[in-house]
């Protein structure tokens, strides 16, 4: 439950934080005037989620007892749910946009997060089985392995 609740609070958090971001400044990132590429914007958001949240999960995950990959899947999960969801209802409220990027930009600006809550599922598992957690699963790589 703790998961659950620590997952719910990070997401709308890191959503509220990028919203308040990228409302006002994505015009300069995603839009048609910018000097940088748009795959290069794009990249490096979806790196930096990948990585924010990795060390968000490490430092989460360490407080459980025993973490393994399904808690990390479930913090991820949990992580991603509330910006998917507030981020539909942005998109739903503004006429299939997102605020403030006209028409193109907002499908760039999609695409990216769209990726990012992909490479914050990713860091989460990363975080777990950083954490030994793939050891832990019935089926893991040392399954088979006789211990001596």
């Amino acid at each position: 439950m703790i998961l659950v609740r620590s997952g719910l609070c990070v997401g709308v958090v890191i959503w509220a934080a990028a919203t308040a971001i990228f409302v006002p400044l994505g015009k300069f990132v995603f839009g048609p005037d910018n000097h940088v590429p748009v795959v290069l914007s794009a990249g490096l958001l979806v790196l930096a989620t990948f990585f924010g949240i990795y060390w968000l999960a490490v430092r989460i995950l360490r407080r459980e007892a025993a973490p393994s990959l399904e808690r990390g899947a479930l913090f991820g999960v949990f992580a991603c749910l509330p910006g998917l969801i507030l981020d539909a209802g942005l998109y739903a409220f503004n006429g299939g946009r997102y605020p403030g990027l006209d028409g193109g930009a907002s499908g760039a600006m999609t695409c990216a997060l769209l990726l990012a809550y992909a490479a914050a599922l990713l860091g989460t598992l990363g975080a777990a089985r950083t954490l030994g957690a793939a050891r832990t699963l019935p089926n893991g790589p040392d399954a088979g392995a006789r211990r001596t």
